[in-house]
This record gives C-alpha cells, structure tokens and sequence, in this order.
C-alpha cells in the first residue's frame, strides 16, 4: 500500500537568475570608461562560472554542434558529490526541505531479470544541476552525423563500456517545427481516452500498457495530482494518465504543438519550458513521466545538438522539477543488462548507463517482463522503472554503498 506524497510545493533550484546588462558604449564616451566596463564584465562572468560550477575543471566546451563530455567522477568521490549536489539544491530553495514519505523497494515482480537487482543509481550525477540547466535546446546548425566524430567517440561510448555499436541512421529534425500532430483537440483526445478506458495498445505494442500498471499502483501519486510528460508526438499518454485521474498535464516536446484543451493538457517546446520554468512561471509537478523519448536526446537525429550526457542532463533537470519525494516513471530501451548505442536511432541501457541516467534518484520499482537476449539487431523492450524523488527531503532514503 503506497502513502500519499506531500502535497506542499517548494520552490524550484534554479541556475543562477543573473541577467547580465548589455555593455552599451555611448557615442563620445571616453575609451578608457569602456574598457574598464568591459573588464568589469569579464570579471562578473569569470566570477559567475566559478561560484555556480563548483567542478570547473569538469566544464563542458561545445565546438560543432557537439558538446564534450565532462571526466568521469571516481566511486570514492560520490558521497562528496553527493553532498555538494544537495548543497546546491537546498541553497536555490533558500535552505527549505520537506518531509517525504519513501516508498519500500520492489524490483522483484514476476518475470522480473535478475540484472535489475543490479542496478543502483549513482548518488549524484557527473556534473552540477546548473550545468543540466544549462543545456542547449535550440535546433542544430547541421544534418544529423551518419558517423560518430572519432574526437567525441570515446563520450558517446561511455570509454568503451557500451557493448554494442550498431548503425542504424535518420535525420528526422523537427526541432523548432510543427510536431506531427501539431493540433490536440477535444476530438484527438476522445478517441486516445476511448482506447485508455478498453486498455487497447496504442503505441510501442504491449510496452505502452505498462502505464496502466504503474498508474494503478501507484495511484495516490497521479489522481488529482499535476504532471510532466517529456516527449509526446500526439496524446496518447496523456489520456493513460488522464483516465487514471490526473488533475491535468503539461507535455514539453521537441516540435511545437497547439494544444486546445489546455483545462487537461499544456504544451511547450523545451526553450519555451524552461524560460517558465527557471523564472518561477510552472510550480514543481507531483510526478513526471517520459515513454520512449530519452534515449534519443543529443543524438541529433531530431535536429537537436550532439550531446553525449543529453539523455542524462534531461534526467537530472526532473530533480528539480518533481517535487521532492514525487515520482518518475521512465521507459527506454533495454536488453538483457547490456549497453548499445544504436547511431544514431538510440541509445538502449544496460548496467553502465542505467546508475548514469537514474543518478540522484531513489529506484523503487520496475514493472515488465523479463528482457529479451542480445541479438544483432537491437532487440529491446521498454519496461517501466518508477524513480522518487529524495533531493529536498529533510531525511533522505538509505544511501547505496559504492565500492
């Protein structure tokens, strides 16, 4: 039996909110006036990047339309990690924490793989949430890559941990574009809450019911509550949660989509979301979800930059965006424990990437059956992991022992 989460909402962390002012050089102004300006200016940015990027000589440089990715962190630095993470967060919720209730383990259902037990989210990702805030949003300059560049092929392979490299190319870009079903209206979402109500597949075969058990068991985090869908080409997770009594729904996705029936569902493009977001226009949500839409981030196959932690950084942003002790629910491609980069469709996650991307969390829950075996064309399935949230929570869940 679950609990129901705190309902109270804490101000988000945010990256810093400085604005720095345009350096605007009158006519006939002296030029030693304006040099002194300009070094003032120098001197606040350099002052700014040191104070909220603690881990400077992990900083990320972007060339081409790639960002690097930034050194691994060592097993024995985590708990300082750790600490210095939730640092940060509590300082940009002015030093508030709230009371959570944690919801017991349970990766252990039928037909559940051993390798499961095996996953243990890092305490902490590999950089700071500023830097998560941080990251590019705007449409790529170029076509998606057919090849990896050989300087960043190290990042995108995790230093050679991913066990498989498969080619499989799209260029697909429609970030900054109409979404393909650029309208929602009452109409669209009728007929997705007709087949939500029968349990009929929608989409991604017998994966996509998942949502229906998730919701079910963990119903006093969804009936009633608000929610986050992270990639959503047309609604159709939206009514799986709607039909299970979600108060209402903001989606964020790459192409831009007209929503007319904003009392159930908003939408945005992910500039516009986090603009809102970072300037304290969308409260936190009680629970997120995201359906098959991670494993492609920064991958450049939907016009978005070439990033190898894109997937990562996206997940890390929810920590500040769930409330403190809500849920995640996260689907994305996995095998029998293995890692592939599938180049550049998507990424499918095994026991290196997986701590990676659920990092900072507290894993509670896995809902599927079983995996299937390593086969050359990528077979995978999708389950349905169930994250909480403890960044913020005044007594944290038990933190895992890192070797």
């Amino acid at each position: 039996m679950t609990m129901d989460p705190p309902v109270s909402v804490v101000d988000r962390p945010a990256v810093s909110r400085n604005r720095l002012p345009s350096l605007q050089r009158e006519r006939g102004q002296p030029r030693r006036q304006a040099e002194w300006t300009l070094i003032t200016m120098v001197g606040f940015v350099i002052f700014t990047l040191l104070k909220f990027e603690p881990m400077a000589h992990n900083s990320m440089q972007t060339q081409n339309n790639v960002i690097d990715l930034p050194s691994s962190i060592r097993s024995h630095e985590f708990n300082a990690l750790r600490e210095g993470f939730m640092e940060e967060w509590l300082h940009n919720v002015n030093n508030s924490a709230m009371d959570c209730v944690f919801e017991s383990v349970d990766v252990t259902g039928d037909g559940a793989d051993e390798w499961f037990l095996t996953i243990k989210p890092d305490l902490a990702p590999d950089f700071t949430l500023t830097r998560a805030w941080l990251k590019t949003e705007a449409p790529s300059a170029m076509h998606a890559l057919k090849e990896i560049p050989q300087m960043y092929e190290s990042e995108f392979n995790m230093g050679g941990k991913i066990d498989h490299m498969i080619e499989s190319y799209y260029d697909q870009a429609y970030l900054g574009k109409e979404a393909h079903l650029s309208v929602w209206d009452m109409d669209v979402l009728a007929k997705m809450l007709e087949k939500a109500s029968k349990r009929q597949r929608m989409k991604y075969r017998s994966d996509g019911l998942k949502i229906h058990d998730g919701a079910d068991k963990y119903k006093s985090y969804i009936v009633g509550r608000r929610g986050i869908v992270i990639g959503s080409e047309d609604p159709w997770v939206e009514a799986i949660l709607l039909h299970h009594g979600a108060a209402k729904l903001l989606t964020v996705e790459f192409g831009k989509i007209v929503s007319k029936i904003p009392q159930y569902i908003e939408t945005m493009v992910p500039t516009e979301f986090t603009e809102k977001f970072l300037n304290n226009k969308i409260q936190q949500f009680d629970f997120g979800i995201s359906f098959s839409s991670l494993e492609h981030d920064g991958l450049g196959r939907y016009g978005d930059v070439f990033n190898p932690i894109g997937d990562l950084q996206s997940m890390a942003k929810m920590l500040s965006v769930i409330k403190p002790g809500g849920l995640m629910f996260v689907a994305v491609p996995t095998g029998d424990g293995y890692d592939a980069l599938v180049w550049n469709a998507h990424r499918i996650y095994g026991k290196h990437r997986l701590p990676k991307l659920f990092a900072g969390w507290k894993l509670i829950d896995v809902i599927g059956q079983g995996s299937p075996p390593w086969n050359p064309k990528g077979r995978h399935v999708q389950h349905l992991w169930v994250l909480q949230n403890p960044n913020g929570c005044k007594v944290g869940p038990p933190l895992p022992i890192s070797n």
